[in-house]
């Protein structure tokens, strides 16, 4: 009897852990983000750092609080989000057909592997006078150095991906007489399935990245034009908490695709061994 209870008990006391350990680590986390913003503080009171470069914790927090209250905020805050997010459409709509060819074919991987690795080393911000030039400050040259320079993780994930597949495993498909539709949805899609969530992440977070620096270099409306007039202006604070809405926008975009693998990818060992934890 004795343990047939502990067998009833052991799923509830693991549940029990994993969720303490959870709370665990984001009050850590959070922790961790107090600590320093009250180092900062602590810092600019005593005058280890510059007041007139970098504006005391509180200052920064107050500015931040006005940005969340006024409209233009908003306004910045999606035009760098949306054509970030459209961006990795596009990524995915040229990736995909660009990682099947290159992936199964060895003629083609033979043939484009120069030309790709010779536009990877190139950084985007390299890119901006060509786009203005083609689209001038506009949302379309953003557009553009995202596509260019934030394809590059996906593509190379799905590309390893598709090397990954199984061999034997195809040839039982084979044997099993599964057409092109089983053996792609069955064998080919969970095999690259892994590889490519963490290159659309990566993309992502690049993707924001260069949204930003595009429209601090560049003149497009977004939030790193916002940052820049705020600079230009000698509202320090204002720009750090325009900084960090920034960041927090990458850190957001990359928990969505975190927590968008989990319910993808609930067969995978990465995501069971996190569970157990």
């Amino acid at each position: 009897m004795s343990n047939a209870i502990q067998t009833l008990a052991a799923p509830a006391t693991r549940d029990r852990r994993r969720a303490v350990a959870g709370l665990s680590r984001r009050w850590l986390g959070t922790g961790t983000v107090v600590v320093l913003f009250l180092l900062w503080e602590l810092a600019s009171v005593t005058g280890i750092l510059p007041v007139a470069s970098i504006p005391p914790a509180s200052d920064v927090i107050v500015a931040f609080g006005a940005q969340l209250v006024s409209g233009g905020f908003w306004l910045a805050l999606w035009d760098t989000l949306s054509v970030a997010l459209l961006g990795l459409v596009l990524i995915v709509l040229i990736a995909a057909p660009i990682a099947l060819v290159i992936g199964l074919s060895r003629w083609w991987q033979e043939s484009t592997w120069f030309v790709l690795e010779f536009l990877k080393p190139i950084p985007p911000v390299a890119l901006i006078p060509l786009g203005l030039l083609l689209w001038g400050p506009s949302p379309g040259m953003k557009l553009f150095l995202i596509v260019f320079g934030a394809i590059w993780p996906l593509l190379t994930q799905l590309v390893y991906g598709l090397r990954e597949v199984n061999g034997v495993a195809q040839d039982m498909a084979k044997s099993y007489r599964l057409g092109p539709w089983l053996t792609t949805t069955r064998l080919v899609f969970p095999s690259v399935l892994p590889f490519a969530t963490t290159g659309l992440r990566i993309s992502a977070a690049i993707a924001v990245v260069i949204a930003v620096v595009t429209e601090m270099i560049g003149g497009a409306a977004g939030l790193g034009q916002n940052i820049v007039v705020a600079q230009s202006a000698n509202a320090l604070a204002e720009m750090y908490a325009l900084i960090i809405a920034a960041g927090l926008l990458g850190l957001g975009i990359n928990l969505v695709f975190r927590f968008g693998e989990k319910p993808l990818l609930f067969w995978h060992p990465s995501i069971r061994e996190e569970g157990k934890l």
